[in-house]
């Protein structure tokens, strides 16, 4: 597991939440942060006001899973010691209070296999507490229903809480409702404010959103009964929560589920969710959750076996297991099925970026995992093609339906196409899908021609005109590019079997010729140790670009043969090894020249693409060259300490080992996955 102590940088949490569910996060402070459950991927909940976990034994000193509560007169009742451990889709926080420690475990269902219960819109709590004979754990939300805050009311259920507002309208996409649940529950407190009274006295000024009523609290401590009132909120000072006490004993396990239902459209994403299929209320979807609580934890961990190889290294699996975080993050699924990953939620909120390793790298764990999924996205991706064969860079900016060329389009990107052809043809090869080749191959073609177009000198590569026209886009390039060329090469090997399974021998014959004649350009770009980045500006002779080597990750992954001699690919490793690997503390830089210069003619450039080191080190790893994986543990470890293992960027500085820039980079990329290649 990973973990991190309570005062240790964490830019966010395990995410809770399932595919196309939207998420919450709780972090090593025991807050709740970050929710996007509300139709909000893009604008996220900092925190949810008056989540808290309350510890109350019968003999000892009551104690909250927080550090920096709210309330400040309670700062004596936080714990001693607070640990934080993550492993998709669980996180563990552990605090002790004198010989009194909770274990509170939270998790929401990700099933291979079983796609409804892992778009469930919920996540399961345990706490068990040792050293105590006995006492009370109490959890309280709040309630966010509705964007505005007037008419949001909660009332009590069985078990429970409701969480409800009356004045959303269906344009709202927070329109919803929340549940709290337990399994047997001592008392609920269904609704109190969350805010002191401002006309109280204070030694200082007691502002909302700074600190909270300690009203409900000393209730619970003292074994008073709180005065309710459940009404709709009227005024702003009013902010309403709720809390769920159970018991517990030595060596019980107490269990609670919270759990969210948004039905609100926005102008972007006018669509239902796919749990709108399964459940009809948040109620609904809290009950199927306590009653299948046991199943739906079991299977959840089994994947972390089953599907990630037992001889890897311990950090190796922790690195995969925890970089499959984005299905819950960063993933649209509506009522009608269509899926997609953002290629980052806040600063880049595209649907379905394909090329680069973006949705190629995003995808590995849906491949191994819920295969039908991928199915979906590549039929949308093939639907969006333009008249000209053009495949889309995305689907569109927050939606399934407004599809875009790219970042910097235009002009057009030579590496889109020949990505789509090796996306349909993986998904051929890991699921023997003939059917579906069959279905693709004619937009195959066209996207195939229109690439061929781009090729203006006609040695054989597509070629880049300065326009940042490829998934390098803030690098731009002119000429024969290696990272175009290697994808490109790859497209054509592997349309050229897929031509051979349907029994097209004249397209065979036509790709043989293509593929020909391609290998020979690229190979004039061999110097005897490595490829050249480019033949154009700007001069990038001397420099070690990784992008080289792309296509082989391809290849490599779908069991086809080398883009170019072996040997060769070999060498470029080896180079690519003792200059770009070596040069910085950090990571692997994108362009490093010979003599150990990182090359600052761009972001990309200086940076480290975490997606494409995993990448590259775990195709050498399988290979046999196991030195690869001390670079991508270099680049795992720094991941780690930088607190951004659930929020991976999509590039980090070489030169200081920081997202880059901080704090805005392009955040839960889509390529997160990519360290999956050491599965395969």
């Amino acid at each position: 597991m990973v973990t991190y102590g309570v005062g240790d940088v964490l830019a966010a949490g395990v995410p809770l939440g399932g595919i196309g569910a939207g998420k919450v996060e709780i972090n090593n402070r025991g807050k709740m942060v970050n929710l996007t459950i509300a139709n909000n991927w893009g604008t996220p909940y900092l925190w949810m006001r008056g989540f808290h976990i309350l510890i109350k034994p019968d003999d000892g000193e009551p104690f909250f899973i927080e550090s920096g509560m709210p309330i400040k007169q309670f700062y004596k009742f936080e714990p001693d010691s607070l640990t934080y451990h993550g492993e998709y889709p669980f996180a563990t926080l552990k605090a002790r209070k004198g010989t009194i420690e909770a274990t509170v475990e939270v998790f929401s269902p990700m099933i291979p296999g079983n796609l409804a219960d892992s778009s469930v819109p919920a996540f399961g709590m345990t706490v068990r507490v040792e050293g105590s004979k006995g006492g009370t754990v109490t959890v309280a939300v709040s309630n966010i229903t509705g964007t505005n805050a007037i008419g949001r009311r909660n009332e009590g259920i069985e078990n429970g809480i409701r969480f409800l507002n009356d004045e959303s309208n269906e344009f709202d996409g927070a329109k919803g409702e929340l549940c709290l649940v337990a399994a047997d529950p001592v008392s609920t407190q269904i609704q109190y404010n969350l805010n002191a009274s401002p006309k109280i006295s204070l030694p200082e000024k007691q502002w909302k959103y700074t600190y909270e009523s300690e009203q409900p609290w000393r209730s619970i401590m003292n074994g008073e009964t709180l005065q309710e009132s459940p009404h709709p909120v009227r005024g702003q000072w009013d902010d309403p929560a709720g809390s769920v006490t159970c018991r517990f004993s030595p060596g019980s396990e107490v269990r609670q589920v919270f759990s969210w239902y948004f039905t609100g459209k926005w102008v972007l994403y006018p669509y239902g969710h796919y749990y709108h299929n399964h459940w009809k209320s948040a109620e609904d979807v809290a009950r199927y959750f306590l009653a299948e609580f046991d199943r739906l934890r079991e299977q959840s961990r089994a994947w972390h076996t089953t599907h990630v190889r037992s001889d890897l290294p311990g950090w190796l699996r922790d690195a995969i297991i925890n970089s499959t975080y984005i299905l819950s993050s960063s993933t649209w699924l509506d009522e009608r099925g269509r899926f997609a990953f953002f290629e980052a939620t806040k600063n880049d909120p595209m649907l379905g970026t394909i090329a680069q390793l973006c949705h190629e790298a995003g995808s590995l764990p849906v491949m191994k995992m819920f295969p039908e999924l991928e199915k979906t996205f590549l039929r949308l991706l093939a639907q969006a093609a333009r008249a000209d064969g053009y495949i889309p860079h995305d689907l569109g900016i927050f939606s399934f339906d407004h599809p875009t060329d790219g970042t910097t389009s235009p002009p057009g990107w030579k590496d889109l196409g020949p990505t789509f052809i090796m996306l349909v043809y993986r998904y051929y090869a890991w699921n023997n899908d003939i059917g579906f080749l069959e279905e693709m191959y004619q937009k195959m073609l066209d996207t195939l021609d229109w690439v061929l177009t781009k090729d203006f000198d006609g040695d054989g590569i597509p070629d880049c005109v300065g326009g940042g026209d490829g998934g390098f886009d803030a690098t731009s390039v002119q000429g024969r590019d290696t990272y175009i060329g290697s994808v490109f090469i790859a497209s054509l090997i592997a349309f050229r079997e897929a031509s051979k399974v349907l029994g097209k021998p004249k397209d065979t014959e036509r790709f043989e010729s293509l593929l020909s004649k391609a290998r020979k350009s690229f190979n004039e770009l061999y110097n005897g140790r490595y490829f050249e980045a480019w033949t154009g500006e700007p001069n990038s002779k001397g420099y070690l670009f990784m992008g080289q080597m792309f296509g082989d990750w391809f290849t490599e992954t779908l069991g086809l043969e080398p883009i170019v001699d072996e040997a060769k690919i070999r060498s470029a490793y080896d180079h690519l090894f003792m200059v770009n690997a070596q040069t910085s503390r950090f990571n692997t830089p994108n362009l490093v020249h010979e003599n150990g210069r990182i090359w600052e003619i761009s972001c990309q450039a200086w940076s480290s693409m975490p997606r494409l080191v995993f990448a590259l080190s775990g195709v050498r790893y399988n290979a046999g060259d196991k030195k690869w994986l001390d670079i991508a543990k270099k680049e795992w470890s720094n991941i780690v300490s930088r607190g951004v293992v659930w929020d991976q960027p999509s590039r980090i500085d070489g030169r200081t080992g920081k997202p880059d820039p901080e704090f805005t980079y392009l955040d839960h990329y889509i390529g997160s996955p990519a360290i999956w290649t050491f599965t395969l």
